[in-house]
């Protein structure tokens, strides 16, 4: 199951939906279905490259920015911002790394007492002596954040994993309260997978990529966007692992 999700993930991309259909446009002899098939191509291209719609929906389904006015004994900081390069053979953060900085600024801050460390390695990751909340935990550490204040949970490769095996170690430490810290357009998906799980948690969003002034309409909202099909490819799969967790 956990490969078939990978798998129906790489099919919500709206690009290639529209590459699909431009190859169905020069296979097929019938100019009727040529005529449709490149009208739908046009119009596919046009909506999902458009920076104002997705913008606007986007920031109306992240999760709105919250201020902790209590402490919370964990924070659960869900993987998925650090990659493997085998080129040089060491971890990097990627774009979603403002999970790390919070996790560490709340630490620091004394709003979380430790530091619950989810993610293991993505599928086909196999590099030898490289874990995800290995390299997180290293870096925790440079920041001044005690071991002894990390826990690692090294097997999960998705949100529903994280949630049951951090369940399983937070249930053996009796743990009161705990705090969940991720992206802003994977809480809302984040919070219903640990709610199923049987976990009470709070939310602390982070990863702000669209902010509220990012929602005008400006002659730049005209222009196709590149990272619009990015944006609605990352949205589809909230959706997709919303509709997953009704059923």
């Amino acid at each position: 199951m956990f490969v078939i999700s990978k798998i129906i993930g790489f099919l919500l991309d709206p690009f290639l939906w529209i590459l699909l259909l431009v190859a169905a446009y020069f296979l097929v002899r019938d100019d009727v279905h040529k005529r449709r098939l490149r009208s739908a191509a046009i119009i596919l291209f046009l909506f999902f490259s458009n920076s104002f719609i997705i913008d606007n929906i986007w920031a109306k389904y992240q999760w709105k920015a919250v201020q902790l006015n209590t402490t919370f004994q964990t924070g659960i900081l869900l993987g998925g911002m650090a990659g493997y390069d085998e080129s040089t053979n060491q971890g990097f953060f990627g774009s979603a790394s403002d999970r790390f900085i919070q996790a560490a600024r709340l630490y620091h801050t004394g709003q979380i007492k430790r530091i619950l460390v989810t993610g293991g390695n993505a599928i086909f990751v196999k590099q030898k002596g490289y874990n995800e909340a290995d390299f997180i935990a290293k870096n925790l550490e440079e920041l001044k954040v005690p071991r002894e204040h990390i826990l690692l949970e090294k097997r999960a490769r998705n949100t529903i994993q994280n949630a049951a095996f951090s369940k399983q170690i937070l249930d053996s430490l009796g743990n009161s309260s705990s705090l969940i810290i991720t992206s802003a357009i994977h809480m809302p998906r984040a919070m219903k997978v640990f709610e199923k799980a049987g976990m009470a948690v709070a939310a602390f969003p982070c990863n702000y990529r669209i902010l509220q002034t990012d929602t005008e309409f400006t002659w730049k909202s005209l222009i196709p966007s590149q990272e619009a099909f990015n944006q609605w490819t990352l949205i589809l799969k909230e959706w997709v692992g919303l509709i997953q967790l009704a059923n």
